[in-house]
């Protein structure tokens, strides 16, 4: 009942561009409210706009929509390229920018020479402008999670930048761009279990549904796990 009224009282408005629309994209994205999420990309301006298509991808990708899914993420890409060339000190839309180019190599592994190297000279940015975001090291522990060995990738790398950024949370000062938190437990969940730490794995699972009770990834992986 309380999420339904916040989605009716968002979109009693033309426009969106505030913490509450970035609440109102998380909670349809960990909700897996495809419907909600696409409202949500014409009813926002900016960066929201780029996370609703980022979130919108992923679902869509889930849904095994690939051709839709790689323009949500063509959108997301154009939206936060002219964010950050209108302002080059934008550190959150760096570092969102920095995850969408790395999530479009799930997409085309041929194409990584190119979306590599873009999806790193943006998150070099992001923490150059903001080395306590705790997003910024979010997103590079799902850089890390996600390179190959081979490439520099690591598993402990991914949780040593997730301890980082669930320690920063806890001091989340973003006034319109608030999110990740219980996304971190999740992703050093599965950097735990990868490294057979299934027990930890569960536990972080277990704090991310704390936070976002309504979350549908980690209690999938909790039922999967357990």
């Amino acid at each position: 009942m309380k999420h339904s009224i916040l989605f009716t009282l968002l979109f009693s408005s033309s426009v969106l561009a505030d913490q509450a629309s970035v609440d109102a994209i998380e909670q349809a994205a960990m909700t897996m409210n495809l419907s909600t999420l696409k409202q949500l990309v014409t009813q926002t301006t900016d960066y929201d706009k780029a996370l609703a298509y980022y979130r919108l991808a992923i679902i869509q990708s889930t849904n095994a929509k690939t051709e839709a899914a790689n323009t949500s993420l063509d959108n997301a890409i154009d939206q936060l390229v002219t964010l950050t060339e209108q302002n080059p000190e934008d550190a959150e839309s760096w570092a969102l920018l920095a995850q969408v180019y790395g999530y479009k190599i799930s997409f085309s592994p041929l194409k990584a020479a190119y979306y590599g190297p873009k999806s790193g000279v943006a998150l070099s940015n992001a923490y150059e402008l903001a080395p306590n975001n705790p997003r910024v090291h979010l997103i590079k522990a799902i850089s890390e999670y996600n390179t190959p060995a081979m490439f520099g990738g690591s598993k402990k790398a991914a949780i040593k930048s997730l301890d980082k950024a669930i320690e920063l949370f806890q001091f989340d000062n973003a006034v319109d761009t608030k999110w990740g938190h219980a996304e971190a437990y999740v992703w050093r969940g599965l950097s735990q279990l990868d490294i057979s730490e299934t027990a930890n794995a569960i536990a972080d699972w277990r704090q991310a549904t704390e936070i976002s009770p309504n979350y549908s990834w980690p209690q999938f992986l909790i039922e999967q796990n357990q």
